[in-house]
């Protein structure tokens, strides 16, 4: 008998199968590390088409999380100033100049499957800093179905039986834990007396190191999948106004850079029928924001663009208002799916709402709460 898990409509991202173009990617860490890609295509040689390949426990890695990034169009590679940062980027860990304590929940597409994280970080000393990250994604209920029903001898006697018979359901669950660590660097330029710019050169590097499992239980069996991987990022920031008074960048440009899972490792699932190693493929980040907190229609403004290169390359774009430096309202576009949220910061805590479009169903619940100090 053959065990086929349904798992359409249950908030999973639906398997596809792509190709993957020979390149070689060198990523600079801390101007010394460089890192080589090596996942190419494959080539069927009877056929002359590429190799299919099945993937689906290392895609939920690329599940998003972070109220503010989603709101924002999920451009979460270049927005330092929020409290699960290095998620998306390590090297945003550098900005952080408080420990931070963050919870986040959300139900997705429609309140078919929930993700949750927890996170702390610190800085360890000046431009230093060290995170802890954990999450962990539970779909609902998936139905499993035989495709052959009946006994063999059944079968043969009865050729009216067919179709898919429900044999019950089962879980499919995904978790990750992520330790970073990322430095700051200052560089000085020269700036002219009665001049306010320009100002230093802020350069942050970070790296993650991630271990994510997946427990997965048709026919009451445990089947889990584990994987061990690096992320890598850069970002660099120039502000270009400075308000002498007020001892503080009024504007900023920032830029960055991510290559996750750059290790060339696999997810590998124990107790499967044949060793089954799943392929993990590297994704890269790019990133272009601009802040304004020079009281601009009264608030303070970032305006954020991304790409996502992963099988495709993506577009993310999102927009940030903040009033009375507590109330924040954001809007953004990721891939052709549009999000909105809105946050509130007192002092040292935040809350903070976001609602996506998504296709499958809409995420019309993720709340995080924040705590610094």
């Amino acid at each position: 008998r053959s065990i086929q898990a349904s798992t359409h409509k249950k908030g999973c991202y639906l398997l596809k199968k792509y190709n993957i173009s020979k390149n070689i990617c060198i990523f600079l860490f801390f101007l010394s590390i460089p890192y080589l890609n090596i996942h190419g295509n494959t080539t069927n040689e009877n056929t002359g088409d590429s190799d299919l390949e099945i993937r689906y426990a290392a895609e939920l890695n690329h599940l998003p999380i972070g109220c503010r990034t989603i709101a924002m169009g999920n451009t979460g590679v270049v927005l330092p100033y929020s409290d699960i940062n290095f998620f998306w980027n390590p090297s945003l860990l550098s900005f952080s100049q408080k420990k931070v304590i963050s919870v986040e929940g959300a139900k997705l597409y429609g309140g078919l499957s929930s993700i949750g994280t927890i996170s702390f970080n610190a800085p360890i000393q000046r431009g230093l800093n060290v995170g802890i990250l954990y999450k962990a994604f539970f779909p609902d209920d998936i139905i499993e179905y035989d495709s052959l029903p009946g006994t063999l001898f059944e079968r043969q006697g009865n050729y009216d039986i067919n179709g898919y018979i429900p044999k019950g359901t089962f879980h499919n669950n995904h978790h990750s834990i992520i330790v970073s660590v990322a430095k700051q660097f200052v560089i000085s330029s020269l700036r002219p007396t009665s001049y306010s710019l320009p100002l230093p050169i802020i350069l942050g590097a970070g790296l993650n190191i991630k271990s994510t499992w997946q427990t997965m239980t048709p026919g009451d069996k445990v089947r889990m999948g584990y994987n061990i991987n690096l992320d890598g990022g850069l970002i660099v920031g120039l502000g270009v106004d400075y308000n002498l008074s007020e001892k503080e960048i009024m504007r900023e440009i920032l830029v960055a850079f991510t290559i996750k899972d750059f290790i060339p490792t696999k997810m590998i699932w124990l107790h499967s029928y044949e060793g089954y190693e799943e392929p993990v493929h590297h994704t890269e980040y790019y990133g272009l924001s601009y802040i304004d907190r020079s009281g601009f229609l009264h608030g303070n403004w970032t305006i954020s663009l991304a790409l996502h290169k992963l099988y495709e390359v993506s577009l993310h774009a999102g927009l940030e208002g903040e009033f009375f430096n507590t109330v924040s309202f954001r809007c953004g576009f990721s891939n052709k799916i549009f999000t909105v949220g809105t946050g509130i910061h007192y002092r040292r805590y935040s809350v903070d709402y976001s609602f996506s479009f998504d296709e499958i169903a809409f995420s019309f619940f993720r709340l995080a709460v924040g705590i610094k100090f």
